[in-house]
């Protein structure tokens, strides 16, 4: 049983089963993260310091950058990746994970399809997560998300792009445009196995 050190003091913790999971595999004890209340460890003022500055640069990346860049709403992206998600539970599959890098991925593809009025393949591995083991791509356009997701399920290569086990992560996109006189969206999805 471990006891507990009054605030402002530091011991060295005893390893925990927990200690080998760590995200960062820097073997630092989980219980040594915690920010020392008292301010007196330089080392701990650091390591907040330092991850406070993370957080703040990713913060400002995402709010400033991905996400202002993207031109897919939020419900239009999450009706994309459900109508994917309820496919695959009909299938008896998990459902993919959003991955943010991807949505930005297939959110600038959907872009370009949509400024060209056309619709083909990106290059899958331009702006994918470096951790990708397998891509999938389906690009598609029409008069509304259903009407596209219909098409795709329609599709053999389309559908086994849905319903491929081997995927855990989807990154979606919604673009509207006007074509030809005609209000059209394009939808990209991009899967990936990570």
């Amino acid at each position: 049983m471990r006891t507990r050190q009054p605030i402002g003091t530091v011991s060295r913790p005893e390893r925990s089963r927990f200690d080998a999971h760590r995200a960062d595999a820097s073997g630092v004890p989980a219980e040594l993260d915690r920010a020392d209340l008292t301010g007196t460890n330089p080392v701990r003022r650091r390591t907040r310091r330092n991850s406070l500055a993370i957080v703040a640069a990713v913060l400002t990346v995402l709010l400033s950058g991905a996400l202002t860049a993207c031109e897919s709403n939020r419900g239009e992206l999450d009706s994309v990746r459900n109508a994917i998600n309820a496919s695959r539970a009909d299938a008896g599959l998990p459902a993919l994970r959003e991955n943010v890098a991807l949505d930005v991925k297939a959110d600038g593809w959907a872009q370009t399809l949509r400024n060209s009025c056309r619709i083909w393949h990106s290059n899958l591995a331009d702006g994918a997560p470096k951790e990708w083991r397998k891509l999938g791509e389906n690009v598609g356009m029409g008069g509304s998300i259903d009407q596209i997701h219909t098409a795709y399920m329609n599709s053999p290569g389309h559908k086994a792009n849905i319903l491929d086990p081997a995927y855990n992560q989807v990154g979606t996109a919604a673009v509207w445009g006007d074509c030809n006189g005609n209000r059209t969206l394009f939808t990209v999805h991009v899967f990936m196995k990570a």
